[in-house]
């Protein structure tokens, strides 16, 4: 009799801490909105117990457990520096603790927790929550990298800095004729061309795509022989150029500095020694004023003006 007795007060003890048990539920398990608009993170709690002034509710973003805010029941709330102003809790309802964020960034990605702790009925209980910011991608940014000639390998790049979820990279390429080419690989972030060719070169286009939208960039790519590098080729030439107006110059100094030396022719001097002395002839006005002279003297002896070897004859004749 004592131990049906026994047995009948353990059962309602059981029951009676069950009906008393403190739940919480957050309804969904993930929440996702666009960036810059505001986002409610569901929270309520059950349980048969009266609250009390003392009770309250957390607010942490995890791993790291950061506290966002805690409402006491009786009103207070204290929220961390960094969600002041776009923090608030939008119902009346006691058991309705959820949380309204604006204005969400990237920044506002990751785990919250929600805790309830009551003085009535212990222990606490929590519920996590997921946050999903979305946001499109931005404009990718398109690189090759490495040499594009001939027989090379080449790799085409494309990423974007921002987007939620994670963009995932589609690629399409175009021959210089605007014609579909195959591609070997095409998707990822990266694509490799082995070997390339003549017909590598062409258009390529990356798009990156998410849930919220997609962005793309495009690229041109010309593979060149080796033997048409612009770059060597102009090296070279300018350092011909180079070398033709050094002779030049050189060639010229030297032409300059034979005409000179002709100039001059070396004599002897009292001493016994040798000095270049320069040679020079009659001066330009010498000879014409002894042409006049000729010409004077004819005019006189009335005969024509002569050249010089004229008078040369007529001097032996006489």
């Amino acid at each position: 009799m004592r131990a049906t007795k026994g047995s009948q007060l353990f059962v309602l003890s059981v029951v009676l801490v069950t009906a008393q048990a403190l739940t919480v539920n957050t309804r969904v398990k993930e929440v996702k909105v666009a960036q810059g608009t505001n986002a409610t993170l569901p929270c309520e709690y059950q349980t048969s117990a009266a609250p009390s002034m003392a009770d309250f509710v957390t607010w942490s973003k995890m791993p790291q457990e950061e506290n966002l805010v805690t409402k006491y029941f009786d009103g207070f709330e204290h929220c961390s520096q960094s969600y002041k102003g776009r923090l608030q809790f939008p119902s009346s309802s006691v058991t309705d603790v959820s949380i309204l964020l604006h204005g969400v960034t990237m920044a506002d990605n990751g785990t919250y927790r929600c805790t309830v702790q009551m003085r009535e009925d212990f222990p606490s209980a929590s519920a996590k929550i997921d946050l999903l910011v979305l946001v499109a991608p931005s404009k990718p940014e398109c690189k090759v990298i490495g040499t594009p000639e001939y027989g090379q390998t080449i790799n085409l790049t494309c990423n974007s800095q921002l987007g939620s979820p994670k963009p995932e990279y589609t690629w399409q390429s175009f021959s210089v004729l605007n014609q579909p080419q195959p591609l070997v690989s095409a998707s990822g972030q990266q694509i490799t061309l082995k070997n390339v060719s003549a017909d590598t070169s062409g258009f390529y286009i990356c798009t990156a795509t998410n849930s919220v939208g997609q962005e793309f960039c495009n690229m041109t790519v010309s593979v060149l022989p080796p033997s048409m590098n612009i770059a060597l080729y102009a090296g070279v030439i300018g350092g011909i150029v180079a070398a033709i107006i050094v002779i030049g110059i050189l060639a010229y100094c030297c032409c300059c500095r034979g005409s000179k030396d002709n100039d001059y022719e070396m004599t002897e001097t009292g001493d016994g020694g040798k000095e270049p002395v320069r040679i020079r002839g009659p001066a330009e006005e010498e000879i014409q004023d002894e042409e006049e002279d000729e010409d004077e003297e004819y005019q006189m002896r009335g005969r024509p003006p002569t050249n010089k070897p004229q008078q040369e004859i007529s001097y032996a004749e006489a």
